[in-house]
């Protein structure tokens, strides 16, 4: 986990709601690191979810710990406020499902931390400091666990875009505006090879280029909160009860759907 990164997202959460700390939180595909983020910034209602079959739940002390596919989770609609992942998708055979998974289960809001497709990213799987499928990952496992559904085959590692995101959660939910906030990071891989050295003697230069555009990191994270109540629907919609409806009075504008 990119320890720093996820924090700082995480401390902009609580900025954008403060009692946070004290909601529900459910991460999916998360581990002993997950555990001991949110122990360390003193979260308390949090439930531990993957598919690793060799554990049992108490690694997780003291939070919960189910054992789900990210893509099929077993929750209800709405089950807890923020759903987390951190490289957690990319290990899915599908990580479109496991993202909208994260934001029908969630009543708030989700958070999102994964690798950014860039040119940047691009050249650094040319150069081979980038994998584009996770072999190391298998390897140090004990080539059982760590791919694709943390089976034994190398998952492809699916890199986003912000528009990807959102377009993904437009799709599923295009009842009102998600709002949405994306944060970037540099994660400079440390690789021992002769790519790697020379990536350490040009890790200034990059570095520098990643302040000026930021887009190029290989690192962002998203913070998505749901359309809230029926002042977030989409113009054309109103709330009837317990459903959603489309507004017999509307008239479409130019503005409707910026």
């Amino acid at each position: 986990m990119r320890t720093a990164f996820v924090e700082k997202v995480i401390a902009a959460a609580l900025v954008e709601d403060s009692g946070a700390s004290s909601r529900s939180w459910l991460a999916v595909c998360a581990g002993a690191e997950e555990r001991d983020l949110f122990r360390n910034i003193g979260f308390r209602d949090v439930t531990i979810a993957n598919l690793d079959a060799r554990l049992t739940g108490d690694e997780f002390t003291p939070f919960r710990w189910s054992r789900e596919n990210a893509q099929d989770l077993s929750f209800p609609d709405q089950a807890f406020d923020y759903v987390f992942v951190s490289d957690g998708l990319h290990h899915c055979a599908s990580p479109h499902r496991a993202l909208i998974e994260m934001y029908r289960v969630a009543r708030k809001a989700i958070v999102v931390v994964e690798s950014r497709d860039s040119l940047m990213v691009r050249l650094a799987e040319r150069l081979g400091l980038a994998e584009r499928y996770e072999v190391d990952a298998v390897i140090g496992n004990d080539f059982i666990y760590g791919g694709v559904n943390n089976g034994p085959v190398p998952n492809f590692v699916y890199r986003w875009t912000e528009r990807e995101l959102a377009k993904t959660l437009a799709s599923f939910d295009p009842t009102g505006p998600q709002q949405v906030r994306f944060f970037y990071a540099l994660n400079l891989p440390e690789r021992d090879n002769l790519a790697g050295r020379l990536l350490r003697l040009s890790a200034p230069a990059i570095q520098a280029a990643a302040r000026l555009f930021p887009r190029q990191c290989n690192s962002f994270a998203m913070i998505a909160h749901k359309p809230n109540g029926a002042l977030s629907l989409w113009p054309w919609l109103a709330k009837e009860g317990d459903e959603i409806v489309f507004r017999r009075n509307y008239k479409r504008t130019l503005r409707d759907q910026t």
